[in-house]
Parts: C-alpha cells; sequence; structure tokens
C-alpha cells in the first residue's frame, strides 16, 4: 500500500518511479482503470508534495510521543511555571521553567509538582522518589522515597511517610534559612494535618493526638494534647487553626459510643507552652434521628465561618460504610450454592432489575447533616432520596430533588420530573417547593430566593421562600430566553444564566446574544440590556466571564464597574473577550480565529488563558488584566513544526428547500482552489461551534481524526445537522447529501472520490445514507442502530437502562413510543431498506458495547452479506462503544486508514479486504 506519510526523499524516489511507471503504461496499453489509478496516485505524490514543499505528513509514528498537557502551575509573578506533559512513549515529564533566570529543565518522570513556601519553592515526584527545588536559584534536592507527601504554601516544611513503620518525617527545606537541612520524625502515625504554617498535628497508632511546633525558638518540640483508647476518625481542623474536630468510637466500625470531640487551641505562652482544652460538643448517639448511624469514615468538617459542623449520617444497616472484616476460614455455607438462580422481572416494579443492579443505594446512603455547637442541634438536611445541593455554608437553605415518585417512567421518560423540597439550614423544617418540576435552576447563596427557569412558559421566575411567593421576571426581555434552536423532542432549556450582582438586586440571564439584569425584587430597579444589544446586531454570542477561583461557583457581578466577557463571533467562529460597562457597547480586548479559554487568575496582575485551533496546538498564555498576549507559558504547538496541518472555515449553502444549511471544510495546507480533492464527509449533530477545535495526533477511541487526514491531502466536510423531530433519518439525508453536492459543484470534491464516516449517533446516521444515495464511494459506520424497532426495547448494559427514552424523548428524536409512531420507526430505520445499498461499508461493532446493543451490528453486517453487498465487521472481543485499549485504537486506524485510502486514494487494496 503507498502511504503518503514519507519523508521527502522518498516522497522524491516514489514520484519519480511513478512517472517511470506511468510512461510505461501508455507504452505498453495496459488496461484504463489500473492506468487511471497509476496516473492520479503520481499526480498526487508530484503536486502535493511540492506544494506542501519540505514539511512531513502528520503519520502514526507520532502516536506514541506526542504530548498532551497533564497539568500546569503557573505563579502569581508568572515567573515560574511548572508545566507537567504526558505522552504514550514518557508517561510523564515536568517541565520547569524559571523566567528571570533563564532556566529550563525537563524531569522525566517528573509529576504532581506544587508550590509551598509562598511559592518560593516546588515539590515534585519522580515515581517514589520527592524532588524540591529552590525556584529562586533552580537548586534541585532530592528528600529520596516516600509516601503521602504534604505542604503548606506558607511555610518550609514539608511531610511525608518512610518505611514499613510508617515513619512521619518533617523536614526543613529553604536552604538559605538557619534551620537548613533540619528533620524530625514521629513512628506509628496514622494521619496528619497542619493547623497553620507553624503547627501539625499527628494521629498515632496508640491513639496520642500530638502537635508539632514549627517555630524556630522550639523547633521540632512535641506535645501530646490528647490520648484516648477509644477509635478516631478523620480529623480536620478551622480555617484559621485554632480548633481540631474528629469522631471518637468504640471501634473502627463506628456503630457503638461515637461522639464528636473539638480540641481548642489557645496561644503559646513565652515560645513554650499553649493551651489546648477538649470540648464535649454533645455530637453523640443520642441525639441521632431513628434508623440511623454515624458515617465516621466520611468524618466531619467546620462550617465556614466555624458556627456549625458538617457531617453525613448512613441507615443502621448500611454495611459499606463497616470496618474491614478479618479473613477467616471458609465456612461450609459456602458450598451451599443453590441449584439454580433467576430474577424476576414484574411489569408493575418501579425499578426492572437490571436498574436495581446500576442505581442501588445512589443516594440512600448519605444524609447530611449540621451540628450547630452554640444551641447544640442537630439538623438534618437531607434524606437520602435525591440530589442535595448546599450552595454555600453560610446559605439559608439547602434542597434535595427526588425524582424516585418518577422513576416508573424513566424508561421512555426525559426529562424525569423531580419533587424539589427546600430546607431551613437553622431549623431543619423540610416543605415541598415544587411538584413534578421540570426545567433548570439557580440558588442564591445568601438570599432566600431561587429562580427557575420553566420550558412551558418559556420563562424565568423567582421564588421568595420566606414569603412563599412566586414572579415572573423574564418577560420584559423583547427576546427569547429559551433556546430555540433546541430540536429534540422534549421540553428546550433556556440559554442560560450568570447569577447575581454583587449587591443581589438583580439576576443576570441570557438570551441568544446578549445579557441581562433582570430585577430580583418589585420595585428594586428596571431590566436592562448589560450588553446594550450589541450580540444581536452584530451576530455574537457573550457570556459573562467567571473569574472566581472556586470550581463551580460565581462570583457577584458588580454593574457598576467593567464587566469582562467571553464571546464567540457566529459568523466565523472567532472567539476572545470583551469587556462592558453597562450603558454601553461592548469593547474588544482579544479576538481571532482561535477557541480561547480562560485558565486562571495570577495575582491581581495577570491572567492565564488557553488557545488552540485546527492547526495550533493547546497552550497557554499568560496576559495582562486586559487580556493583552504577553507569552506563551507552555510548548504543546511546538510539535507541530515542520508539519503539514490545514485549515477551517465556516460555509454555507442552500438545501433542496432552499433553507440555509451550514458546516465546517477542512482543507489541506496548499489548497489548489482549482483542483479537486478526495473528501470524507463525517458529522454527528451541529459541528460548527468546533471550528476552532485542535485534534490531538492520536489514535482513534471512536471517530476519524479530521488533522490527520488533513495533512495526507484529504479535505473532511462536517456539516450541521438539524432535525426535524420524527424523520432524523430524512434530515440528515437532506444536509448531508447536498452539502456534499456543493462541495461537487463547487469543484472542491472529487465527486468520484467521496467517503462517509460517523460513530455512534453519527453511525446510524451513515447506515442509514448509504440506503438513500449512492454519492458516496465508501462509507464507515461505527457502533450503529441498524433497527430502531429492535433497538427501542435494547438494553443500554452500561446503565442497565431500556433506550426507549432515547427514541421518545431524546437524541434519536421520533417523539413517541414504537406503537405510537411504528411508521416512523420502520422508515428511519436502514435495515428495511439494505437492498437498496450500493456502498461498500466498513463497520466496526465490538461484543462488549455498554451504550448500543451488539445485535444492532450484526442486523447490519448479517443484511448486508445476505443480500450480497460489500460489507467488513471488526468486532474487537470484549471491547466497548468507545475503544479502551490503545492497542484496538491503533489497529483501528489504521484500518480505517487503509480503507480510505484504497477507495478514495487510490492506494493497494489491504489484504484483510
Amino acid at each position: 500500500m503507498i502511504r503518503f506519510s514519507l519523508s521527502l526523499d522518498l516522497a522524491t524516489k516514489i514520484r519519480k518511479t511513478l512517472l517511470s511507471k506511468l510512461f510505461c503504461t501508455f507504452t505498453t496499453h495496459q488496461k484504463v482503470p489500473k492506468m487511471k489509478k497509476i496516473l492520479f496516485v503520481a499526480i498526487f505524490l508530484i503536486t502535493f508534495g511540492s506544494l506542501s514543499g519540505q514539511k512531513k505528513v502528520l503519520s502514526e509514528s507520532i502516536y506514541d510521543g506526542w504530548r498532551t498537557i497533564e497539568s500546569i502551575l503557573i505563579s502569581d509573578d508568572a515567573d515560574a511555571v511548572l508545566t507537567e506533559y504526558k505522552s504514550h512513549l514518557d508517561k510523564s515529564v515536568l517541565e520547569i521553567v524559571i523566567k528571570s533566570r533563564g532556566y529550563v529543565k525537563e524531569i522525566k518522570g517528573g509529576a504532581s509538582p506544587e508550590f509551598f513556601n509562598k511559592q518560593k519553592f516546588a515539590r515534585y515526584l519522580v515515581k517514589d522518589t520527592l524532588y524540591v527545588i529552590d525556584l529562586k536559584n533552580g537548586t534541585i534536592d532530592s528528600i529520596g522515597v516516600v509516601k503521602d507527601t504534604e505542604s503548606n504554601n506558607e511555610s518550609s516544611f514539608i511531610t511525608f511517610y518512610r518505611g514499613k513503620m510508617n515513619d512521619f518525617h518533617i523536614k526543613y527545606t529553604d536552604a538559605s534559612g538557619t534551620l537548613c537541612g533540619r528533620e524530625d520524625s514521629i513512628t506509628g502515625v496514622l494521619k496528619s494535618i497542619w493547623l497553620n504554617r507553624e503547627q501539625i498535628v499527628v494521629l498515632t497508632k496508640n491513639s496520642y493526638l500530638i502537635t508539632v511546633n514549627l517555630t524556630e525558638k522550639v523547633l521540632f518540640k512535641r506535645d501530646t494534647i490528647y490520648k484516648t483508647e477509644r477509635y478516631i476518625g478523620e480529623m480536620s481542623a478551622s480555617k484559621n487553626g485554632d480548633k481540631v474536630i474528629f469522631f471518637t468510637s468504640a471501634d473502627s466500625t463506628g456503630k457503638l459510643g461515637v461522639e464528636a470531640v473539638m480540641l481548642e487551641f489557645g496561644k503559646r505562652k513565652g515560645g513554650v507552652k499553649f493551651s489546648v482544652e477538649v470540648k464535649r460538643t454533645g455530637l453523640n448517639d443520642s441525639l441521632l434521628p431513628e434508623g440511623t448511624r454515624f458515617n465516621i469514615k466520611k468524618g466531619i468538617t467546620f462550617s465556614k465561618n466555624n458556627d456549625y459542623l458538617k457531617f453525613e449520617l448512613a441507615p443502621l444497616n448500611d454495611k459499606s460504610i463497616d470496618g474491614v472484616a478479618k479473613k477467616g476460614k471458609k465456612t461450609s455455607a459456602s458450598k451451599d450454592k443453590p441449584a439454580f438462580e433467576y430474577e424476576l422481572w414484574r411489569w408493575s416494579d418501579t425499578l426492572i432489575p437490571s436498574q436495581k443492579r446500576s442505581l442501588d443505594g445512589a443516594f440512600a446512603n448519605s444524609f447530611k447533616c449540621a451540628f450547630y455547637l452554640i444551641s447544640g442541634k442537630l439538623v438534618r438536611l437531607s434524606y437520602g432520596k435525591g440530589v442535595f445541593l448546599m450552595t454555600d455554608d453560610n446559605s439559608p437553605f439547602g434542597f434535595e430533588l427526588d425524582s424516585r415518585p418518577y422513576a416508573f417512567t424513566e424508561l421512555w421518560e426525559d426529562p424525569v420530573p423531580k419533587d424539589f423540597y427546600f430546607i431551613d439550614a437553622k431549623s431543619g423544617e423540610r416543605k415541598m417547593l415544587f411538584k413534578s418540576f421540570i426545567g433548570s435552576f439557580a440558588v442564591s447563596p445568601l438570599t432566600p430566593h431561587i429562580f427557575t427557569f420553566e420550558p412551558d412558559s418559556r420563562a424565568w421566575f423567582v421564588t421568595d421562600l420566606y414569603a412563599g411567593s412566586k414572579r415572573i421576571i423574564s418577560d420584559i426581555i423583547p427576546y427569547s430566553v429559551m433556546d430555540e434552536k433546541f430540536d429534540k423532542p422534549q421540553p428546550a432549556g433556556a440559554y442560560g444564566q450568570a447569577g447575581l450582582s454583587l449587591d443581589s438586586r438583580f439576576f443576570i440571564v441570557y438570551d441568544e446574544y446578549d445579557i441581562w439584569a433582570l430585577p430580583i425584587k418589585d420595585g428594586s430597579g428596571e431590566a436592562f440590556c448589560i450588553t446594550n444589544g450589541y450580540g444581536r446586531k452584530n451576530n455574537v454570542k457573550f457570556k459573562i466571564l467567571n473569574l472566581s477561583s472556586t470550581r463551580g461557583q460565581k462570583d457577584g457581578i458588580d454593574l457598576k464597574g467593567d464587566i469582562l466577557l467571553e464571546y464567540v463571533n457566529l459568523n466565523n467562529m472567532n472567539s476572545g473577550y470583551y469587556k462592558v460597562r453597562c450603558g454601553n457597547d461592548p469593547v474588544p480586548l482579544l479576538d481571532g480565529p482561535y477557541k480561547y479559554g480562560f485558565s486562571r487568575r495570577l495575582g491581581d496582575n495577570y491572567f492565564v488563558v488557553k488557545r488552540e485551533s485546527f492547526s495550533e496546538a493547546p497552550d497557554y498564555w499568560l496576559t495582562d488584566k486586559n487580556f493583552k498576549l504577553i507569552r506563551r507559558v507552555s510548548n504543546l504547538n511546538n510539535q507541530l513544526e515542520n508539519y503539514r496541518t490545514g485549515n477551517t472555515s465556516l460555509i454555507s449553502w442552500k438545501d433542496g428547500a432552499g433553507s440555509t444549511q451550514t458546516g465546517l471544510l477542512y482543507t489541506p495546507e496548499g489548497y489548489d482552489s482549482t483542483k479537486r480533492y478526495p473528501t470524507i464527509v463525517y458529522f454527528y449533530e451541529t459541528m460548527s461551534q468546533d471550528a476552532n477545535y485542535f485534534y490531538t495526533p492520536a489514535p482513534t477511541t471512536s471517530t476519524i481524526n479530521p488533522l490527520m487526514f488533513v495533512s495526507r491531502g484529504y479535505v473532511i466536510f462536517m456539516p450541521d445537522i438539524r432535525y426535524e423531530i420524527g424523520w432524523p433519518g430524512r434530515s440528515c439525508l437532506n444536509i448531508v447529501e447536498s452539502g456534499t453536492r456543493y462541495l461537487i459543484d463547487k469543484g472542491i470534491a472529487d465527486p468520484s472520490r467521496i467517503g462517509l464516516q460517523g460513530h455512534s449517533w453519527g453511525g446510524y446516521q451513515v447506515a442509514y445514507l448509504i440506503t438513500q444515495t449512492d454519492i458516496f464511494t465508501c462509507a464507515c459506520s461505527e457502533t450503529a442502530v441498524a433497527n430502531m424497532t429492535s433497538a427501542y426495547t435494547g438494553l443500554r448494559a452500561g446503565a442497565g437502562k431500556p433506550r426507549m427514552f432515547m427514541y421518545e424523548s431524546t437524541q434519536s428524536r421520533i417523539g413517541g413510543s414504537l406503537w405510537e409512531r411504528q411508521e416512523n420507526y420502520i422508515l428511519n430505520s436502514p435495515l428495511f431498506f439494505l437492498d437498496k445499498v450500493k456502498t461498500p461499508l466498513l463497520s466496526r461493532h465490538s461484543d462488549g458495547d455498554e451504550a448500543v446493543p451488539f445485535s444492532q451490528g450484526l442486523e447490519l453486517f448479517l443484511g448486508l452479506k445476505r443480500l450480497g453487498k460489500e460489507v467488513w465487521m471488526f468486532n474487537y472481543k470484549g471491547d466497548g462503544h468507545n475503544i479502551k485499549k490503545r492497542e484496538i485504537a491503533v489497529d483501528w486506524t489504521k484500518r480505517m486508514d487503509e480503507y480510505f485510502d484504497y477507495y478514495l486514494m487510490g492506494a493497494r487494496k489491504p489484504k484483510w479486504m
């Protein structure tokens, strides 16, 4: 087989050889088909090779060494950068850069970097060996083989364990200090926590709690602060380190005699002594609700303001939290195996057996609780009925969403309704807020309000939890706040929300383009558009940039100052950042043909963003507070040097009905608009949002890799599929076929060399398309549904859930049951029209598929085989929906390359075909 991952010299030799063969072909009058194939390969190698200059083709040879970023640490002054790279070949490589010293060093095997001592030092591991680097001068100190390393950002000390006796070591690491090289150890330590930069508390095997002092005057001074013969659970320290809390119990199971003990520390007097007061909190077994026990494995912690304790309860009979039983001799009972086993599937049961196996105990064994130290009151916050949410320790309410009353219809309904409860965090009073709730919501962290988007009303509401009042707040917006392009047979969601204003007077929501501030209370102000309508006027989508350092949380938005925005230009998918002051048009700060992602804020002066595009690997960049690029701080993109990549563009065309459709077109570097190219059409649903996504060169776990194919001279076309409910196959056919014909008409795609590829939902659509059109030269379908009538009652083995909901409510978009819309199920199923297929098909469907039953792959293959159609199916034994093993990924990638190269590039037919 002729491959295009050749060196320049080798490609030149092949071109000369092929030209020689071409000359012989004309003089010896060989058959025309063979002559054409050789002619194409020769011309392609000559033209594509010369147009692309000296650059190489991306091939499987780079897979093993290609690096990705596992983690990156950047000091607040942006001087020190520690980047952990990963590759299949090297596993991990740690690059350390100290800009002020021009220091760059790569540590093979380096991993898990962490700053400490006010970011003046960093630690990392090479396998089990601990190293410390002084970031002032680059000096590296090897500590040795260790376990469980910890450090404090304010301290020069690090801690770790060593040896079979679990010796706990504390080492001073600052070579410039007077304590240079000092180290201490304690034998038999089970657990340790930092109180502050000057003190550590350790728990020993004999249930002693010992503090270790880290100040210079009394370095390593130990004080035994608590002794007991009872079991001590996980310890937690208060935010300022003046208290420690833990559970004690009669034994490690935590079934008997559990109580919470708090140690409160006074200040050290004269640098030597300090006071420790043991406080019996009053939290013990006597306060437990009936049928529950403390989950001492989860421990107990302080709330943010130390005014209550947080912990969990579990059912009394929950064995999952018991201590591990000692192994003993097998009893004779183990020999008494039943003659047979069965499970009963009853029509009236809420959950079928396959669901019970995967869902049992999901929430039922976890009850969140609070204990108020001053009043001595235990408040139960959750009841194990569903997801529990409490946005902030200081929030006046918690919320629990219970979908169990609707589990019977979950087999075919999505989303599943939920009974929405709110719990007063102080009193424990629990009330139902909404019955059968469907929609989205946001909770005010500090005020008694909850915001709900309700699809039936297409609007946002605010509910005052104290007053019990509810009112609509988004009706003032002249545009829809509901996603109008949503095309599944279920309620559409909102465009989203950005939380509260800093003064908690406004709730911030999005329409399709712009951002709106909605007053929470009557009379608290008027609604207004934060972005002044700029997004809608310019076809730009804005979102407020979340600068919170706490993952999942949103800081209040200051409507009186500058607001930072992230944006996407829907005309070309460029992205970047703007800033806006309410009442004015947004001002651009950074934009371009890239996908930008905000990473973090560094101190008071810098931001870090991640930038990528189809032809640029994702690297981290340092910017100032106005997003002016300062420098690149990682080097993934260096790997693309001297390799051919390509370009991407957003294109549009008219389908048969005259409607405008869109998609992405990927073209090779050196693309010549006067030539036609071999083309592969790939799709799933909508693809344009990924115009600037970088596809890492790696063996595929599912779909084709556009970058790899474009590098080899292919054009890749990714149309956006928008669906008519009930007719997903017909919708796909209309868009894909019209888009493909557009490429032919424009002289881009060679009509005799067009391939088709899709995986999962895309795989189904590929299988359907080849029953309806013969425009494609070849097709590749992975893990496809062939027969919707049988797949409807199949199981998603991974979740144990029947697939009915997918057809009635979600991705498969039929919009009704098999008996309500029987014609739709049949007419959308490739199986019933396989006799119309004229296109060769390569299929992958493995017998371990946990999403689409393997039987679907068999129906597709056996139907085509019976009809005498060209089809090849790979079943990687035991593998899943997405490829799990790298070896399989490498093999499947090679098979797809060979398959498409044979049909579309004129390469030799592989033996397996």
